[in-house]
């Protein structure tokens, strides 16, 4: 299935809200615009294969031996950073002694003819300065007179009625009309240049090192001018639903806190209902891998999380934990977790499809051109997009959730004793931080054990005293953990 076909079926079946359609990539009209970029081309005897032989993908590279080398360029706008100008430079350089005349010439000759005679120049290519990338608008003709000299030459491409001409900026003043060339249709196709090599007879003398022709096409300006608006829409639309999802979890948290934060009462409270819910949802990773936010590597695919969304709700089911919940609002709470959670993964596939379009698109251009912008435009358009290098919204919520609303309730794991395996009630906190409760300390020390277990550091046990005891550990403790609190000191005091 054609990737157009896929785009808009994936966008139906993902039930993506009609506006968030409105901001994807148009794909469609993006290849519309491609094909005319094609038809000029050709317009020009530029074909798909003449282009693949001369474009010069390493701009870097200034050894071409190639006698005709053609570079396609794209700069931004000094005054809208947003506004992408492509160029295509055709060089035919008679200054190689790899090729003889007669060679350079059955290369060029059709290239040049075709848009001399576009032009309606009889005489050869006119001494003009090459224009700034910034602009390329034609500087005034400035007239050389050196035999080895090179020489630039600036057209432009527009269309009128559906077909395309050739305007020479040269003639182009104000006051004077433009040189209009010979017209096609779209529909119409133009000279292949390697069709008519044998046609001419190579000339005598060349006066001149290289012929460099800039090309101002129209339809690519086109193209990438709505694939950055494009693209502008998309960072508006994930700027606007990343804020919504922050709001609806710092509300879901102060829920969630008002629903659990009844220490004096915790008989009565959903506290530990909660906990149990959330131990189920850190345990189905539905995002990342727990404790893994930080690493984009460590994020599911869509498909993956909806399976551990699906999995998270069948557990939960199973475990009948709903119906411990003894206040109603911790059940309309729930489900507005369940649902944030989904309107996050709508965000993350609609993003995942855009991503694709905007990968094949740019793929698609080269395929048809082999004008190679595949890695250029990104690296161009990167720093202002957040859509293509901006952090992942998956990555954001995930922190905040995890900081705002999954820490609310503290997990018994983090306040285990990593000797008894049960609450570190009373803590101490050793000087290499880590923590024990007094009870298992003090038979170490009585076994003469006085390095820390964890890590051996020397006499950690042995220099630990009242001041080490973790008060605000502690107050966590009793607070949170009421009843394992009693059980361990029911315990201590069957030992003693």
């Amino acid at each position: 299935m054609k990737f157009a076909k896929v785009l808009e079926q994936t966008l139906i079946e993902d039930d993506i809200p009609e506006e968030w359609m409105e901001a994807a990539i148009q794909y469609k009209a993006l290849k519309k615009c491609i094909n005319k970029v094609v038809n000029e081309l050709k317009f020009l005897g530029l074909e798909k294969n003449t282009l693949n032989k001369i474009v010069e993908l390493d701009e870097n590279d200034t050894t071409a031996s190639n006698p005709i080398v053609a570079e396609y360029t794209l700069t931004k706008s000094k005054d809208n950073s947003h506004d992408i100008k492509p160029m295509l430079k055709i060089t035919l350089d008679y200054s190689n002694d790899q090729y003889t005349d007669d060679h350079i010439y059955e290369l060029g000759q059709q290239l040049k003819k075709r848009i001399e005679s576009l032009l309606n120049d009889d005489a050869p290519l006119q001494h003009l300065k090459p224009p700034p990338l910034e602009s390329f608008k034609a500087d005034t003709p400035e007239v050389d007179s050196s035999e080895d000299s090179d020489t630039e030459k600036i057209i432009e491409l527009k269309e009128e009625n559906d077909e395309i001409i050739v305007i020479s900026p040269a003639h182009s003043r104000e006051g004077s009309p433009p040189a209009v060339a010979k017209s096609i249709s779209e529909k119409s196709e133009a000279t292949n240049i390697d069709s008519a090599l044998s046609e001419s007879t190579p000339p005598a003398t060349h006066n001149r090192k290289k012929n460099e022709i800039y090309i101002m096409l129209n339809s690519d300006s086109k193209f990438f001018q709505m694939l950055e608006g494009e693209l502008e829409n998309l960072d508006k639309l994930k700027t606007a639903e990343e804020k919504k999802l922050i709001d609806e979890v710092q509300e879901l948290g102060g829920i969630v806190a008002t629903l659990s934060n009844n220490a004096s009462r915790w008989k009565n409270s959903d506290m530990y209902t909660w906990r149990e819910l959330f131990r189920i949802y850190l345990d189905s990773e539905v995002f990342f891998k727990y404790n893994e936010t930080s690493l984009l590597s460590s994020q599911r695919n869509s498909e993956q999380i909806k399976k551990n969304l699906a999995q998270f709700l069948d557990n939960v089911e199973k475990s009948g934990i709903l119906q411990k919940f003894k206040n109603s609002k911790s059940l309309d709470a729930f489900n507005q977790f369940v649902s944030m959670n989904y309107h996050l993964l709508k965000i993350l596939q609609f993003q995942s499809i855009n991503t694709e379009a905007f990968r094949k698109i740019l793929k698609k251009f080269d395929k048809q051109t082999s004008l190679g912008i595949s890695h250029k435009f990104p690296e161009l358009v990167s720093n202002d997009h957040i859509f293509i290098t901006g952090t992942s919204i998956a990555q954001s919520i995930c922190y905040i959730l995890q900081n705002r609303v999954l820490t609310l309730i503290p997990q018994l794991e983090d306040y285990t004793c990593p000797i008894c395996m049960s609450i570190a009630y009373k803590p101490i906190r050793l000087q290499c931080g880590h923590l024990f409760c007094v009870r298992c300390l003090v038979k170490l020390k009585q076994q003469n054990k006085i390095n820390c277990p964890i890590c051996r550091n020397e006499n950690a046990i042995l220099i630990a005293d009242g001041s080490n005891l973790d008060m605000d550990a502690m107050n966590v403790m009793e607070k949170y953990f009421p009843v394992e609190v009693k059980e361990k000191l029911r315990d201590r005091k069957k030992e003693q």
